[in-house]
């Protein structure tokens, strides 16, 4: 009979429960993310994450074997999900003005998401390597070519200014960050006048005007 596969973790050791290592990974991750949105990565040891999860350090790397390549898995996860479902949007069969507005929505809702919110307020090619900066931007121009892809079509049919797609693409995703920088939570606006009002003002940036329009 043959033998039943067995999965090794990073140091050999054999995982006896897969679900639970995966459950722990993403707490890891969570947290991860929770101290590099407060901290920095530079400013960041695995010793504050063990610590924001209340583990030792040794927990970490056994999932991870570096700060470096822990991070790279947090851009994945933020960075990878949103361009997941941006691609979902790109797709709809409906009007490109349609898509874009979801688009930007969905953008700018990061800004008030936990995990989301380390990769707008840290910049990751300050203390990554040349292996691991590589990895995040092919990441990261994954979501900016489905959007580049987005501002293309809606400039082709009319919808859209035309305008340079790659300056509008990196304006329209700094511009739609830009509340984790400003927004303070109790203050006059709350976080969906905030997330609508940003998304009209970008949408008016980039929509033709009309005939009408004095």
């Amino acid at each position: 009979m043959a033998s039943e596969a067995v999965e090794i973790g990073l140091r050999g050791s054999v995982v006896r429960d897969p679900e639970q290592r995966e459950k722990q990974r993403r707490e890891i991750l969570g947290a991860a993310a929770r101290v590099f949105a407060r901290k920095g990565y530079e400013n960041t040891t695995m010793v504050d994450i063990a610590r924001e999860m209340g583990v030792s350090k040794g927990i970490l790397y056994y999932q991870f074997r570096s700060k470096q390549e822990l991070i790279v898995a947090t851009r994945r996860e933020a960075s990878g999900s949103a361009a997941d479902r941006l691609e979902e949007i790109v797709a709809r069969p409906v009007p490109v003005t349609e898509r874009m507005q979801a688009a930007l929505r969905d953008l700018i809702i990061t800004n008030f998401d936990e995990f989301a919110r380390h990769v707008i307020l840290i910049t990751t090619n300050l203390g990554l390597d040349a292996e691991h900066t590589a990895i995040v931007r092919e990441i990261e121009r994954r979501y900016e070519h489905l959007l580049a892809r987005l501002l293309e079509e809606g400039i082709a049919d009319g919808s859209f200014v035309d305008a340079d797609v790659r300056l509008t693409t990196y304006t329209l995703i700094r511009a739609g960050q830009s509340p984790s920088i400003w927004y303070r939570p109790g203050g006059t606006l709350t976080p969906e006048q905030v997330v609508s009002g940003v998304t009209e003002q970008l949408m008016r940036s980039i929509l033709t005007p009309r005939a009408d329009t004095p």
